[in-house]
């Protein structure tokens, strides 16, 4: 690295990686210029490095909407100004790279970087074994990603080349033009591969890729985004390994699908929280299917995990099987030295809703009322960050309740060293590798029965500590930790340790994944199943029993198999809800009726949890087909879009400027929001009247036939656009009973 540096950050997502890139340059001999928003969000980090020698720090105000890009602007066009005797400029984060990008054209002398690492031109090796990860740990996000770097030192040893390939969002916030220059710019600079560092690490040949971008909404286009940026990263646009090993479906999964070699074997592990959005989402939901059908292994980190996936795709569930995260136990060492009062909690972790934090301040406060000596420390940070601090001033609890900022994985076995109790509220964990670290430090843990967390603590909950239900209720924790409290002296953390070490010790784990790579049968794993089948036993034979109880015949054996006991038509053609429509179709279905659902909207119904038995006749494409909906979209939307499109690309090949680029981006956001504007408040609204009338004469010609009236029983209207098609029906068939009450009662079975 040059020894003049002006690094670059005008975000307040970043600070985390300024403050060690900067420090890392001065240490190393460079004076470094780091210009900075002044804003609480860099308070702290401008403090420390402005006393630091070799670094110079500006401020720059925000203007009133809390953007520095003026500021930046005025401070690089002097010629005696912070850019004038620099050799290199670091983009820090993704607002900067415009700024960088405009300075690094009129200043060619200039070395222009993303990441201020000097690679030469080093570029990613082909690899025995690749990882792909959206998480690995880096100078923003020490600790994201931990159990993707252990996994992958778990099996290292196995590997003459691993290659680990990073992508890492670059986010924050922008406005809508400043958000255009950020994709224009990157869309310039991912041509240069010099730009993207390729590091050496303990585990392997580390391609960090950085992944600017600002709305991250959905995810399919978010994945489009990460593709095009780990494309270009690779020398050949693919992944050059024969195995891949890709984490979190939706992210890792997707790239290792579209980018890995044909006969590549590819690997995927999930670890997501939030599957939930993802399959709510018709595109994403699509992507994750695919990833399932394309991988030759897809690993859950719990069986949690494996039941939602193989409950949302059923004909896909023989593809999962249960792999756990490796825990680092040489790196929490045990220290079974603990007050028998436990007043020192501690909680590592997000600070955000399904955490249960804010119920575990309140359960902390109901138990300081009582123990003047108690304290609690959070250790971490997110979105409830604010809210906690404030709450916790109002409870009383200045000098008992601290905050403080995440640490390393490294640093975390000194933190549980320093407290009594561990205590997780989660509302959802799909393995909690926090608690697992907990026992392996000799930490009492008291956690809420999360799945993930009620599984690794299988059949040893009593001695690592104790669980207790999720609740939102704060006395829940507070009675849950005296019952604790109360039988200190009967926990035995070193048992539960060692029963921990077998099941999820490195030496455990790697087996299991060595013969998920070299497609070899999965050994048992007797002791966690013994667990699982220990805390599952009273259930399973509460089950047996309660069967063997059902007379033969009696509602409890359910439909009868043969012909359905009924035909139902539910129209449906726009539902608003359409979960209430598919719960009651999976209703009647369960009744044994066969069922058909007719609508003209199919892409809700994904996200309804409709059962795959139920008959699904769709008449989108033919409304679609129609002359006047077809009009409006050709004149309002795909016209002006090609005509723009053009002018985009005419933009673009002007590779020295981006200004004709976002000038035509600025023309395409205001037509976007004009048509939409006029397709919502006068298209939709005129249609709206002409519709049930328009939808009916389409159900007629094309749905009509195919249904056989005649031997159905129940037409059920569940939407407005439904009704005129229902009352001709009706009109036409009047043996035909059509309603718009989803009784649950109908198909009852008869008893006696």
């Amino acid at each position: 690295m040059n020894s003049h540096v002006l690094y670059l950050a005008l975000g307040s997502y970043r600070v985390l990686a300024a403050h060690e890139h900067v420090k890392r340059l001065a240490t190393s001999g460079s004076q470094v210029v780091l210009a900075a928003p002044d804003t609480d969000e860099w308070s702290d980090v401008l403090s420390d490095l402005s006393r630091a020698e070799g670094i110079t720090v500006i401020r720059l105000s925000p203007d009133g909407h809390g953007s520095v890009q003026r500021s930046a602007k005025r401070l690089l066009s002097g010629r005696s100004g912070a850019a004038a005797a620099v050799d290199t400029i670091v983009a820090g984060d993704a607002q900067a790279i415009p700024t960088a990008w405009r300075l690094a054209r009129s200043r060619p002398e200039v070395t222009l970087r993303m990441e201020p690492y000097d690679n030469g031109d080093r570029v990613p090796e082909p690899a025995d074994l690749a990882v792909v990860t959206p998480w690995y740990p880096s100078p923003n996000n020490p600790y994201a990603g931990a159990f993707v770097k252990m996994t992958t030192r778990s099996i290292a040893d196995n590997f003459d080349r691993v290659a680990i390939l990073h992508t890492e969002d670059w986010s924050g916030r922008a406005d809508a033009p400043l958000n255009d220059a950020i994709k224009i710019t990157t869309d310039r600079l991912q041509e240069r591969r010099e730009l993207v560092p390729v590091l050496d690490t303990a585990e392997g040949q580390l391609l960090r890729v950085p992944v600017p971008l600002i709305h991250r909404k959905n995810y399919a286009p978010w994945l489009a985004t990460q593709q095009r940026a780990l494309k270009s990263a690779l020398p050949t646009g693919r992944i050059e390994a024969p195995i891949v090993h890709a984490h979190a479906g939706i992210y890792g999964g997707v790239l290792a699908m579209r980018l890995a070699r044909p006969d590549a074997r590819i690997v995927v592990t999930e670890h997501a929280t939030f599957l939930n959005k993802v399959f709510s989402q018709p595109a994403a939901r699509s992507l994750y299917r695919d990833v399932l059908q394309r991988a030759d292994a897809f690993l859950c980190v719990s069986t949690y995990l494996r039941d939602q996936i193989a409950t949302e795709f059923p004909e896909l569930a023989h593809k999962l099987s249960i792999v756990p995260n490796v825990i680092d136990f040489d790196a929490f060492p045990s220290s079974f030295e603990r007050s028998s009062d436990l007043l020192s909690w501690l909680y590592v972790g997000r600070l955000v809703k399904h955490k249960g934090v804010s119920e575990l301040l309140e359960a902390f406060a109901a138990v300081a009322e009582k123990e003047p000596a108690a304290t609690l420390t959070m250790v971490g940070s997110g979105s409830l960050e604010g809210a906690l601090r404030a709450r916790g001033l109002e409870l009383g609890l200045e000098g008992r309740f601290r905050i403080e900022p995440p640490v390393s994985p490294d640093q975390v076995n000194g933190l549980m060293h320093q407290h009594d109790l561990l205590v997780h509220a989660s509302k959802i964990e799909t393995f909690g590798m926090t608690i697992v670290e907990a026992v392996a430090a000799g930490l009492p843990v008291l956690v809420t029965r999360s799945h993930g967390p009620e599984e690794t603590l299988a059949g040893i909950d009593r001695q690592a500590g104790a669980l207790m239900d999720v609740d939102d209720d704060p006395q829940v924790i507070v009675d849950a930790y005296w019952e604790l409290r109360s039988r200190v002296g009967e926990l035995d953390l070193p048992a539960a340790r060692e029963s921990l070490l077998r099941r999820y010790g490195s030496a455990a784990v790697s087996e299991q994944l060595m013969n998920v790579y070299l497609d070899r049968p999965l050994p048992p794993a007797p002791e966690a199943a013994e667990a699982a089948d220990a805390t599952d036993e009273a259930g399973v034979r509460a089950e047996t029993e309660a069967s063997a109880e059902a007379p033969t015949g009696s509602p409890a054996d359910g439909p009868t198999p043969g012909e359905p006991v009924g035909r139902a038509v539910l129209l449906a053609l726009a539902p608003p809800k359409a979960r209430r429509v598919a719960a009651y179709a999976n209703h009647l279905v369960e009744r044994g009726v066969h069922v058909t659902v007719v609508t003209a909207r199919t892409s809700v119904w994904s996200r309804a949890r409709l059962d795959s038995r139920v008959h699904m006749v769709s008449i989108e494409k033919s409304e679609k087909k129609l002359r006047v909906p077809r009009g409006e979209r050709f004149l309002v939307y795909r016209a002006p879009r090609a005509v723009l499109h053009k002018a985009r690309v005419a933009a673009k090949k002007r590779r020295n400027t981006v200004a004709p680029e976002i000038m035509v981006a600025a023309v395409q956001r205001t037509h976007t929001r004009a048509a939409d504007a006029f397709h919502k408040k006068v298209f939709n609204r005129g249609y709206a009247e002409l519709r049930p009338q328009i939808l009916s004469r389409i159900a007629k010609r094309d749905v009509v036939p195919e249904l056989r009236l005649d031997l159905t029983d129940h037409v059920f209207v569940c939407d407005v656009n439904s009704t005129v098609t229902g009352w001709k029906w009706a009109k036409a068939h009047p043996n035909l009973t059509v309603t718009t009450n989803l009784d649950r009662e109908l198909y009852a079975p008869v008893e006696g």
